[in-house]
């Protein structure tokens, strides 16, 4: 799992950074810590230079100094709790600023101080259900750990993309986490949760699909379908679309790195090519589109106007199948 070694569902002990003054009782010289065999990622403190998951190593080196009864929140919870895209890494810009490398939440009780580099630290006190263990580690529960992120997010988007990617993976629901936010009122960062929980979409598949669905909704679209099985009217099903329009037939795709495949590029043209012969509008969408919003929802209003504008020279020969958010 993760290229870690695993042993009976705890990490192995390799992995871990230790004192330095136990590596030395141990037998470890001062010039071996001293190679490039090992690192230190915190002072006083060294483990193997050897990483197969960086990101589940950075969680790791947060853990060997976390105080006792405090527990891995945020991000790191949702990652090692399965939900591979909250990875910490941000690899976005958030209001013209570049986040890379979100330091790893350790919710500790009131009054405890944790200075070391990579770790930001929420003090609360904890309800036993708010813990569950995962790989020998304690992690907030995924309700606690969704009401947290949807919360401290930077800004409003990235609460919808992180509580996507959440939800999708299936740690909470958004019941759940606003049943939560009522019995724990006045803590900060509600408002953002409030907001951010009637733009949540379980069948969200990506966090870009998430930003280009919010950034619709920015260019004055109607809400979308996520993720809509498209088929024709005698039933034959022609293709899943990114987001749908339904009342203009204007279909949007996000083509990431995945897409530039020939074989998946070929396949991905010959189902678009079948969509619009049955009356859909489909507008693709890349990263180097998501740099420029401003020409982006410029671009998807004029796609927008047009669908709706056009009279059909036929009435729809395609239909779409809501599926349960």
């Amino acid at each position: 799992m993760g290229g870690h070694c695993w042993v009976m569902g705890k990490i192995d002990g390799r992995l871990l950074a230790q004192r330095r003054r136990d590596l030395l009782a141990a037998g470890v010289t001062r010039a071996q810590l001293e190679s490039a065999r090992w690192v230190s990622p915190h002072f006083g403190y060294h483990r193997s230079a050897q990483v197969n998951d960086p990101i589940r190593q950075r969680i790791l080196d947060a853990t060997a100094v976390m105080p006792d009864h405090a527990v891995v929140g945020g991000w790191a919870s949702a990652y090692l709790q399965g939900v591979a895209y909250l990875d910490g890494g941000w690899p976005r810009t958030v209001h013209g600023e570049p986040r890379v490398g979100e330091p790893v939440l350790l919710v500790v009780p009131p009054g405890t101080v944790v200075n070391r580099p990579g770790i930001r630290t929420l003090r609360a006190t904890l309800e036993p259900e708010d813990v569950v263990e995962c790989h020998g580690i304690r992690c907030t529960s995924g309700v606690r750990t969704t009401y947290d992120v949807l919360r401290l997010a930077p800004d409003l988007t990235e609460a919808v993309v992180s509580g996507d990617c959440l939800l999708h993976a299936g740690l909470a629901d958004i019941d759940t986490v606003s049943a939560y936010e009522v019995a724990h009122p006045g803590r900060r960062g509600v408002r953002q949760l409030r907001a951010a929980l009637p733009l949540l979409d379980k069948l969200a598949a990506s966090p870009p699909e998430s930003r280009l669905r919010l950034l619709c909704l920015r260019a004055g679209l109607p809400p979308l379908e996520v993720n809509a099985p498209i088929f024709d009217v005698d039933g034959t099903f022609l293709g899943i679309v990114d987001l749908l329009e339904p009342v203009s037939g204007l279909g949007l795709e996000y083509d990431g790195a995945y897409h530039r495949d020939i074989g998946q590029h070929t396949a991905d043209n010959h189902r678009e090519e079948g969509l619009e012969r049955r009356g859909l509008t489909i507008v693709r969408v890349t990263s180097v589109d998501m740099a420029d919003e401003v020409a982006l929802v410029s671009r998807i209003r004029r796609a927008h106007h047009t669908c709706l504008s056009t009279t059909p020279l036929f009435p729809p020969r395609w239909t779409f199948h809501r599926r349960a958010a």
